[in-house]
């Protein structure tokens, strides 16, 4: 009996270096999944650019769990993917504020083809520019390593994430100004990243987490869609709608807003501590799953 007690906690050590390779291996296949949106024929050109920066975020949520020794390249990538991401705002913007106004009965709405045309503008002018630099930076983490991490590292960062998340939601999300709210959900899109990533640990805690993520970023994410909706109306030519309509997107704006808050007391409603507790736990006892290049 005292034999098995003594082996528990090395298979638990075991199981947590599992996880660290596994880490590295998810970070050195974003690249790679990057590439294959930008080169994939479909779906349209604006969804490839909302997808390819998406795995932008997903990549950087990754990066904020390195461990200590490779936290200058992992910033360094940081700041490389942000600018590739934000090299393809414009397209997107597009195709957001369409969207919006849509929501809010805009009729004047900017037609479709502009944010198709903006696509394929920026897929054909940078395409060839952000590949390479994919290939670089692909390039430079292949020679990271994590041999002789424990794990540990990634609890803590985890731990980092859940903390910034819950400092932020201090201030009311239904006052807050923009800047801040953008900062809050930038990390509030780290952890719901990081939440996805850890959630094949088997935790249900860590799903429903991800899941709730997800739907706070979303409404988060449609108070500045609409917002950028708002700038262009100012900027069109008056319409007889303009009022009804801006009041449409003030009255929405409230919505999401009083969604985000219900949202963020349910989400980060335990102590940093605890949460990481939680997660170590879990990725003690459950091994994480096999990562293809694809």
């Amino acid at each position: 009996m005292a034999k098995a007690d003594a082996s528990e906690p090395a298979a638990e050590a075991a199981m947590m270096r599992r996880w660290a390779r596994h880490w590295l291996r998810s970070c050195r296949q974003m690249p790679v999944r990057a590439l294959a949106v930008l080169d994939r024929g479909a779906p349209s050109l604006e969804k490839r650019v909302h997808e390819f920066r998406r795995l932008m975020k997903a990549w950087r949520a990754l990066l904020r769990l390195a461990p200590a020794r490779l936290a200058e390249g992992a910033g360094e990538v940081r700041a490389d993917i942000g600018r590739l991401r934000r090299a393809f705002g414009a397209a997107r913007d597009a195709t957001v504020i369409a969207a919006a106004l849509k929501r809010v009965g805009f009729e004047r709405i900017p037609p479709a083809e502009e944010a198709a045309v903006e696509a394929g503008k920026l897929l054909r002018e940078q395409g060839d520019a952000v590949r390479a630099e994919l290939r670089r930076l692909s390039a430079a983490m292949e020679q990271w390593s994590v041999a002789g991490e424990t794990g540990d590292f990634l609890v803590l960062a985890y731990r980092r994430s859940y903390r910034r998340a819950r400092r932020g939601a201090r201030r009311d999300p239904r006052r807050m100004g923009l800047k801040r709210l953008h900062r809050w959900r930038s990390a509030v899109v780290d952890l719901g990243y990081q939440c996805g990533f850890f959630q094949s640990s088997g935790s249900a805690r860590l799903r429903k987490q991800a899941e709730a993520a997800e739907r706070l970023r979303t409404h988060l994410g449609h108070v500045f869609d609409l917002d950028l909706a708002r700038n262009y109306l100012a900027g069109a030519p008056a319409g007889e709608d303009d009022a009804r309509v801006l009041h449409r997107i003030e009255r929405e704006i409230g919505k999401r807003r009083q969604k985000a808050a219900r949202l963020a007391d349910r989400l980060l409603d335990r102590r940093p501590r605890s949460a990481g507790a939680h997660l170590r736990t879990a990725m003690e006892c459950n091994p994480p799953p096999r990562t293809r290049l694809a």
